[in-house]
């Protein structure tokens, strides 16, 4: 009796000890599956574990909205906040997502949301853009422009990369430089090319065979009664001609120093123009000599007929006037 006794105390105890060891063991399993189960926000995810994951953004046809497929393959439910996508462009303001709610993908699972972005339009697609989430370190996706879908696997092409680092870059802004202004003398260096057709271009054209005025003189073109507003002149036989002349100027007199006479087909003769202005002050000059000769002419005759036809009254009686 003892004996079998002994044996159901021992045995009892056995079953004591197993039951515990099943109930540490059940313990342990659920805190493990727990850990497994663990949910976390999207940036606090690794590189590699955000590598395991993929996204499409796909928009409507008007591009009026865009939905939004996320493939998980890590062993985390993974969260998003629904507003706080962004669509990035270089140099325009970013567009945020509207969907107010939090986004939950569980482990090794795929699920879409649609309406991430709304109230877009087409020309919100008209230049390259940057899917991310919360801000440029979380990158997504690039908006192409040609395409309706977008998917993380083009952040590795570098035509897009490329594009986009264009589009960011700032261009350095043109400044314009007000041109210096220039005085008479470097004005007439602008040596015309083709017919003379003002004094200002005979000018410059004589300077450049000749070089710049020395110092002291300067170049200027003359002109006469006979000038027009171009500043051609015209030779006693007729010919119009450009007069370009090197002067002194000193104690507000100006001193010739040099002459050309400028051709319009740009032929140049280093003199003056021959008697320019002098046939027609030379006629005026010997009208006038002549014109005065022959008023002394007339006065004198007049006052040959005045002394002629003078009345002395030596002849004539004179009466007393009482």
């Amino acid at each position: 009796m003892r004996k079998n006794g002994l044996a159901v105390i021992l045995l009892g105890l056995l079953l004591l000890v197993v039951g515990c060891g099943k109930v540490t063991t059940s313990q342990k399993s659920s805190q493990s599956t727990k850990t497994t189960e663990k949910t976390i926000d999207y940036a606090q995810l690794s590189d590699s574990e955000q590598s395991e994951m993929t996204f499409t953004f796909v928009r409507n046809n008007d591009s009026s909205a865009v939905d939004l497929k996320i493939v998980n393959r890590t062993s985390k439910n993974v969260t998003f906040n629904g507003n706080k996508f962004i669509l990035i462009y270089p140099k325009k303001s970013q567009i945020n997502s509207t969907k107010d709610s939090t986004i939950k993908i569980g482990s090794n699972s795929t699920k879409t949301f649609k309406n991430l972005f709304e109230g877009l339009n087409s020309a919100d697609f008209s230049t390259i853009g940057l899917y991310c989430y919360k801000n440029k370190n979380n990158k997504l996706a690039y908006s192409e422009i040609n395409s309706l879908s977008a998917k993380s696997t083009n952040l590795k092409e570098s035509s897009l990369q490329k594009a986009y680092k264009t589009a960011s870059t700032k261009k350095k802004p043109v400044v314009n430089k007000k041109p210096k202004a220039r005085n008479d003398t470097e004005r007439q260096n602008s040596v015309p090319t083709g017919q003379i057709t003002s004094g200002q271009q005979a000018v410059a054209l004589v300077q450049s065979m000749n070089g710049p005025a020395p110092q002291g003189t300067s170049y200027t073109f003359m002109t006469d009664e006979t000038s027009g507003t171009n500043g051609l002149v015209k030779t006693n036989d007729g010919q119009a001609v450009y007069w370009v002349r090197l002067f002194e100027s000193g104690n507000g007199v100006a001193i010739t120093v040099d002459d050309w006479t400028v051709f319009p087909n740009r032929t140049v003769i280093h003199q003056a123009p021959p008697a320019v202005g002098e046939s027609k002050n030379s006629q005026t000059q010997d009208s006038d000599d002549n014109d005065s000769d022959d008023d002394n002419s007339v006065d004198s005759n007049n006052q040959s007929d005045s002394d002629e036809n003078t009345d002395t009254n030596d002849d004539y009686d004179v009466d007393d006037v009482d």
